[in-house]
């Protein structure tokens, strides 16, 4: 008889003292109502920040919205509760949290700007959110698929760059990520807590000792509750659950004790996603299904991976963003002159080739119809293209979807199989955009055509014409831009960019985009976090984008310390700015207001990290506000 199956027990989900954070109110809109119990440190300073209202608190802290007491910027500043600062570990883990965040940097998690980790009262500056948690979405029922996949490929973003610093979550679900709105498209999100990743190269050991398994037990990798190594495949299949109850209303394991869940993770298939909302799009199931799988070598392999497969998974799109439908067995986009797609198709080594029809083509994947065998799902094949001049294009596809003649049947279709296309050549994506604007493959121009390369060019020329080493310039932006500006025209660019290499290039000018593409990546993360823009803008004399970091949360004793190493690359620039003080403050106390500011601007120019000139130059404009007349 084989063994029973390893389940994590209850015990092992959770440290003494240490239970999982709640995040569902670590931000909070300000229309939402705080605790009314009275708190202590509340209209205490933290840094240069008041503690204003409680947003919410969990095991390991209470998180508070901040406000900067000169500027008025608002924070939410976790603080670690006071029972908690004598434990070692624990003040590890709240470390790793900042840790973690800063290493990945990217615009899709939240920003963790400043750390104090000493006893007493250990706490961490994090920029303000304000809008909604994913699990808000979940009251509401499903959701469009349109909307699952426009988030859940954010989140994917997120995970990509997670990943690639060698760090894996572990505590993903809708608690923990977080959805600001916009004027146009679907909500930006924000991944947040980090404070039980794990850095995958840390080899001090583990923050909970042997045995101890945290996370959340409804979204667990079967692997995290069975104690066994993780890595970012975990987090994959977090977010599997995410969508697979976001676009069917329900988690796919609903058991009532947490032993059953964990089990039914580890042992259990979930119920088909079409079985619950038959209108879900084939291979969107299948791609829930696959990062659902049990074991983690049949999920995806990555997060990037993932996110081409959910966007693929909806089809062809229109500019509005709504999903285009096709009639069964139909090629959507193809005018009704076209002739009927036909491929060449070998299942393995050994087999024969097959000459099947194809429908229901997108630029990640198409359908395959046959009344034969199916290949394995998740077994690899290849699909040769025929060209007018004879030749073959050729993609290796991975099958995630059959349609067994009876189920066929019952959903008035042909029965086969469903690929994606994995790692397709400049060549076939270009046929296949060629086929999905409805034109037959004569007319299909080779890749070097000078007109697609001509257009590439223009596109790129903007960015070719600025100062690859000027980053405002290079995002074509003011020097005031603010911090959500930079980063939506940062992540802009970079889609543009992602859209501009998917087509069929020469190779040099595809270098050329990437080299583009690396310059804007550079200035947005540069630009976009708070610490960084403030070294580039002092070295710049930028002293108003300083002013933007400090507002944006950025603590005076971090400021102080890019001061010092401004000063010590800088030594010359201190008996100047003293004397622009000097006579700013003459010229203050004589009412000569005008003429103050302009003393002050120019000894921010020099010094753009001195805090006290500052909070001096501020003042100093809301006087001149307050009587216009001076001015």
């Amino acid at each position: 008889m084989s063994a029973p199956p390893r389940i994590a027990s209850p015990k092992m989900l959770q440290e003494p003292h240490e239970e999982e954070e709640d995040v569902r109110q670590t931000h909070m809109p300000s229309s939402w109502p705080s605790e009314v119990d009275e708190d202590p440190l509340l209209g205490h300073l933290i840094g240069s920040f008041e503690l204003t209202r409680r947003l919410g608190r969990g095991g390991m802290g209470t998180v508070y919205l901040g406000q900067h007491v000169d500027i008025g910027s608002r924070v939410a500043i976790k603080v670690l509760h006071e029972r908690l600062a004598s434990y070692p570990n624990i003040l590890r883990r709240f470390q790793t949290e900042a840790r973690a965040v800063n290493l990945i940097g990217h615009e899709n998690i939240v920003s963790i700007i400043d750390i104090h980790s000493a006893p007493p009262r250990p706490y961490l500056i994090m920029e303000y959110l304000d809008g909604q948690p994913l699990s808000s979405l979940l009251s509401r029922g499903p959701i469009p698929p349109e909307l699952a996949v426009a988030l859940l490929t954010q989140v994917c973003d997120a995970l990509s760059a997670t990943h690639a610093r060698g760090i894996v979550h572990r505590d993903l679900k809708p608690e923990n990520i977080f959805l600001l709105e916009r004027r146009q498209g679907p909500p930006f999100v924000k991944v947040l807590d980090f404070g039980i990743a794990k850095l995958l190269d840390d080899e001090r050991g583990s923050d909970t000792g042997e045995g101890v398994i945290i996370g959340s037990a409804d979204y667990m990798a079967p692997e995290q509750s069975l104690g066994d190594a993780l890595d970012g495949r975990a987090d994959l299949y977090a977010i599997g659950v995410i969508a697979y109850q976001l676009l069917t209303g329900r988690l796919p394991f609903e058991e009532r004790s947490l032993t059953a869940q964990l089990l039914a993770h580890q042992t259990q298939p979930p119920p088909p996603p079409r079985a619950l909302r038959p209108e879900l799009p084939p291979a969107l199931a299948a791609a829930i299904l696959r990062s659902l799988a049990k074991a983690p070598a049949e999920r995806f392999p990555d997060a990037a991976t993932m996110r081409d497969a959910l966007l693929g998974s909806l089809g062809p799109r229109c500019a509005s963003g709504t999903h285009a439908v096709a009639a069964p067995g139909a090629l959507p986009g193809r005018p009704p002159h076209c002739p009927e797609l036909t491929l060449r198709v070998k299942p393995g080594p050994d087999a024969p080739v097959q000459r099947l029809p194809c429908s229901d083509l997108t630029r990640g994947g198409m359908f395959l119809r046959t009344e034969g065998p199916l290949p394995p799902l998740f077994s690899h094949i290849q699909v040769q293209l025929e060209l007018h001049t004879g030749e073959h294009l050729t993609c290796i596809c991975e099958v995630v979807r059959h349609v067994s003649p009876s189920e066929a049947r019952a959903w008035s279709m042909a029965p086969g199989f469903g690929v994606q296309f994995q790692e397709p050549s400049t060549d076939w994506t270009a046929a296949v955009c060629h086929l999905l604007r409805g034109q037959p493959l004569c007319t299909l121009l080779p890749p070097s055509d000078p007109v697609a390369e001509a257009e590439v060019e223009r596109a790129l020329a903007p960015y070719t014409s600025r100062d690859s080493m000027e980053h405002y310039t290079c995002l074509a932006l003011p020097e005031n831009t603010s911090f959500e500006a930079v980063r939506l025209r940062a992540h802009r660019a970079a889609h543009a960019l992602e859209r501009l290499r998917a087509r069929p290039l020469s190779q040099t000018l595809r270098t050329r985009v990437d080299s583009v593409r690396e310059r804007l990546r550079q200035a947005g993360e540069t630009l976009g976090t708070p610490g960084r823009r403030a070294a580039y803008d002092a070295e710049r004399g930028n002293y108003q984008g300083v002013a933007l970091c400090l507002a944006a949360g950025l603590s005076p004793s971090r400021l102080e310390e890019l001061r010092l190493d401004f000063l010590a690359h800088h030594p010359h620039v201190e008996e100047p700015v003293r004397t622009h003080l000097a006579t700013a403050r003459a010229l203050e106390a004589a009412d000569q207001l005008s003429e103050a500011r302009t003393a002050y601007e120019r000894a921010l120019t020099l010094d753009p990290l001195w805090l006290e000139l500052h909070r001096e130059y501020l003042l100093l404009c809301r006087r001149l506000e307050q009587d216009p007349s001076e001015d």
